[in-house]
C-alpha cells in the first residue's frame, strides 16, 4: 500500500512483559475533566495494575505516566463516561473487575514544580458486587437519559445487569445462551443493547422491554432455566459466523435525523454493516484475519446535525490497519 501509519507516540502496557491485557482494557479521553480537555490514555491489565499516561509529545517520556495504582483483581474492561449522579458533565472511569465493578474519580493535584509537578489521584466513587462472573460491558444513556450514562454488565453465564449510575437497576437472562460475545449500546430510537449469541446471530434488546419486563428485581437462578424469563429479542440477523467485536457509529454519511447509525460487527472473516432495524446492508470479506475495531469521527460534528461521520479502522493479525471510510473503499498500512 502507498499509505503508511506513522508513529506518534508510543509505550509498553506491561512491567516486563508479565502483563497481559484485553481489547476492552484501554480507554481515551479527557478523565481528569481538565478544562483545556486534555487528552489521556487509560490502561487496565489482567494483574490489576491500572496506568493513565498524558501523552506531551512525540516518543514517550517518563513523566507522561501520570498514574500507576494496583486495583487488587483483574482488569476485564474500562470505559469513560458521565458515570456519576453528581455532575451531567464530568466524567469517570469505569472498571470492570470478575466480581464487581467499580466507578473511580481521576483528580488532578497540583504540586511544586521543582520537586516534579503535580500528579493524579484515584477515588473510588461507589462499587457494585456482581453475583456472577463478569464477562464484559457497555454504556450509553439508556431509556434517553439526560446528561448520565448508565452500564450492563454481561456475565459469563449470560445475565445482564444494568446499573444505573449509584443503583443496581435490575437483570435479566439472554436467550439461546451458550458463551458470552461482543455487546455495544445503540441509542435512541433503538435504545437497545447489541451483541451475537453463539449461534452466530445478531441480536437486539431493547432497554424499555427489559427493564418493563424485569419489574424493576434482579434475576433469580431459576429464572435461567425459563424461557418465559428470559429476555425478548426486538430483532435477530443471521451472520453465519462468529464476532469479535460490535460497534455503533455513523460510517453512512446519508444517514439524518433520528437513528442516523449504523452496527458495525466484526466477525471472524467479514466486516457487517447491520441498520437499526437488524437488516444486513452491507457486508465485506476480508482477505486476513481482524483481531479489533475502531471508528474516529472524520467531519466536524457542527458541519453535520446528525453528528459526525465516522471512519473504520480494522486492526488485523498481520499487523496491517485497515481503513474503511464511508463509501467503503480501504486504505491499509
Amino acid at each position: 500500500s502507498v499509505f503508511k501509519a506513522q508513529e506518534w507516540w508510543a509505550t509498553t502496557c506491561s512491567d516486563q512483559g508479565t502483563e497481559e491485557l484485553g481489547a476492552g482494557c484501554m480507554a481515551v479521553g479527557n478523565l481528569d475533566n481538565d478544562p483545556q480537555g486534555t487528552t489521556k490514555i487509560a490502561v487496565g491489565t489482567f494483574n490489576g495494575i491500572l496506568r493513565v499516561w498524558k501523552p506531551a509529545g512525540r516518543d514517550c517520556k517518563p513523566e507522561d505516566l501520570q498514574l500507576e495504582q494496583d486495583l487488587g483483581a483483574p482488569i476485564l474492561q474500562i470505559g469513560v463516561g458521565v458515570f456519576s449522579s453528581h455532575s451531567s458533565t464530568d466524567v469517570q472511569l469505569a472498571v470492570l473487575h470478575p466480581k464487581r465493578l467499580c466507578v473511580y474519580g481521576l483528580t488532578s493535584v497540583a504540586g511544586d514544580e521543582t520537586a516534579g509537578g503535580g500528579y493524579y489521584r484515584l477515588d473510588l466513587l461507589y462499587k457494585h458486587n456482581l453475583a456472577r462472573s463478569a464477562f464484559n460491558f457497555c454504556h450509553g444513556p439508556f431509556g434517553k437519559a439526560q446528561g448520565k450514562d448508565y452500564i450492563a454488565v454481561q456475565s459469563l453465564d449470560g445475565e445482564l445487569t444494568v446499573i444505573e449510575q449509584e443503583r443496581l437497576a435490575f437483570s435479566k437472562f439472554l436467550p439461546n445462551f451458550l458463551v458470552p460475545g461482543p455487546i455495544a449500546y445503540a441509542p435512541h430510537p433503538l435504545d437497545a443493547f447489541v451483541t451475537v449469541n453463539s449461534e452466530m446471530h445478531c441480536e437486539a434488546f431493547r432497554y424499555s422491554v427489559l427493564s418493563t419486563s424485569s419489574a424493576g428485581e434482579l434475576a433469580s437462578d431459576a429464572d435461567k432455566d425459563k424461557e418465559g424469563k428470559r429476555a425478548k429479542a426486538e430483532w435477530s440477523c443471521n451472520l453465519g459466523e462468529s464476532a469479535y467485536a460490535v460497534t455503533v457509529c455513523r460510517n453512512t454519511a446519508s444517514l439524518q435525523g433520528q437513528g442516523a447509525f449504523d452496527i458495525l460487527v466484526l466477525g471472524e472473516h467479514t466486516v457487517f454493516w447491520v441498520d437499526r432495524m437488524g437488516v444486513i446492508k452491507q457486508q465485506k470479506r476480508l482477505d486476513v484475519i481482524p483481531t479489533c475495531v475502531c471508528a474516529y469521527p472524520v467531519k466536524d460534528p457542527k458541519a453535520t446535525p446528525s453528528g459526525p461521520v465516522h471512519n473504520i479502522l480494522i486492526g488485523t493479525s498481520t499487523g496491517s490497519m485497515l481503513v474503511y471510510n464511508e463509501r467503503g473503499s480501504t486504505r491499509s498500512s
